[in-house]
């Protein structure tokens, strides 16, 4: 639910834009530059809550399980904020309140799913992560469309957050269990002050007897893992390593899905506009489908990451100048189709397999340090990204009659020169 929070937080203003726009008495009357800074809020906030959980919990000693509640709790204060107010000042703050929570939510929830599930079908468990994304993206953009097809209010999109943050504070109160990985790790001497049940324990009662038993024996004969906490700024491993997450992350982020995610019916409004809320549901149910295939074709005896990678890239730069023309010439099925192209490009590469590989081409013991430098540089894109799109449409709007053709004439180049770097630099090494 926590991750889900995420993506519905990515396209939740999206259908809403023109309503966001208008200036007719039931809109908010914001002007471009201020919807895209009340969209950037949530990225800015997200950053901010990632970058700064990993201090706080090593300080403040917060279990991993109340972390993903105070994530509710954001989200669900972020909502209600957002759903009783029209101002740019509080739309903003609200917001930046939803974007603290999903942010802890994006750095909790993999290591949480890693630590409660059985080695043989954690990536199976790990690929959920990933469909509450695309699942949270799809809901808001279903809901919104509804919501502007009818003519309801606003404030409908927001209860969705609410309910769902309200459902995660119930479940997690109520039914949820402690990561075992934490009691046995940094949470250790808290668990033995304060009565929590052991970490052999949960994972015995959510495994199974016979499985907990292979991986107790197993993890008996696993060599202890190197202090990392001086030296890994000087590790020419690591600084390799992180050359290849930092430029596929940076990748990802200036691909143009977001910019899609965020603003594709403000977009396709110069071009359709009567159905343009109608094509951003079909996006988001194209990046949910397309989610699946990578998982199949990712193994080096198939297409193999690379291939992935440099396809996906390739694929977009061609599909994002397709849809720089048609935006230009005014062309709405042209304009469609080339969105939808863009999105089924990165969901098959650039979307899953930058995560994939990043505690691949890290030394195993730099892995969380990388990560979260990893996360950061994703967080820092996705803020400029959303912050600046509106900001150069505008700005090269008197060449292309406002369409949005040259930011996408842009993200075709982009894409074609990561393709080539990555085909360059990244290699699989088992």
């Amino acid at each position: 639910m926590a991750v889900f929070q995420f993506g519905f937080g990515i396209s939740e203003l999206n259908a809403f834009e023109p309503r966001f726009t208008c200036k007719a008495a039931e809109c908010f009357n914001l002007s471009d530059t201020g919807f895209g800074w009340v969209t950037t809020m949530f990225t800015i906030g997200g950053a901010a809550s990632s970058i700064a959980c990993g201090s706080i919990s090593k300080y403040a000693q917060i279990n991993r399980k109340d972390w993903l509640q105070i994530s509710a709790a954001l989200s669900l204060a972020g909502s209600v904020l957002l759903s009783t107010t029209s101002s740019l000042l509080l739309l903003s703050t609200a917001r930046l309140v939803q974007g603290f929570g999903a942010g802890i939510g994006v750095v909790q929830v993999p290591v949480y799913l890693q630590e409660i599930s059985p080695p043989s079908i954690s990536g199976e468990v790990g690929i959920s992560n990933q469909l509450a994304v695309v699942t949270g993206i799809f809901c808001a953009q279903a809901i919104g469309t509804w919501a502007m097809a009818y003519s309801l209010p606003w404030p409908t999109v927001p209860l969705a957050s609410f309910l769902i943050a309200t459902s995660q504070l119930v479940v997690g109160w109520f039914w949820a269990y402690e990561s075992p990985g934490w009691l046995d790790g940094e949470g250790a001497r808290i668990a033995a002050r304060s009565g929590y049940p052991s970490a052999s324990r949960i994972r015995e009662r959510l495994w199974g007897h016979d499985a907990y038993e292979v991986v107790d024996r197993f993890s008996e004969d696993m060599p202890p893992e190197r202090n990392a906490n001086t030296d890994w700024y000087s590790d020419p491993n690591f600084r390799k390593g992180m050359r290849i997450v930092a430029m596929t992350q940076i990748a990802q982020q200036f691909s143009g899905v977001n910019a899609i995610l965020y603003y594709s019916t403000g977009v396709l409004s110069k071009v359709m506009p009567d159905i343009a809320s109608y094509i951003g549901l079909l996006i988001t149910i194209v990046n949910g489908l397309l989610t699946f295939p990578p998982i199949a074709l990712i193994s080096e005896s198939r297409l193999g990451r690379k291939t992935l990678m440099v396809g996906s890239a390739t694929g977009m730069g061609g599909f994002c100048g397709i849809l720089a023309v048609s935006l230009w010439t005014a062309s709405p099925w042209g304009s469609a189709l080339a969105i939808m192209c863009v999105i089924a490009c990165f969901s098959m590469g650039l979307g899953p397999v930058p995560f994939v590989i990043l505690p691949e081409v890290l030394p195993s013991e730099y892995v969380s340090i990388g990560s979260s430098m990893g996360l950061g540089i994703n967080w820092i894109g996705n803020i400029l990204v959303a912050g600046s799109f509106p900001v150069l449409r505008n700005v090269l709007g008197k060449y292309d009659g406002h369409t949005g053709a040259l930011v996408f004439g842009l993200f075709a180049c982009s894409n074609l020169w990561f393709a080539a770097w990555i085909a360059r630099n990244y290699h699989y090494v088992q």
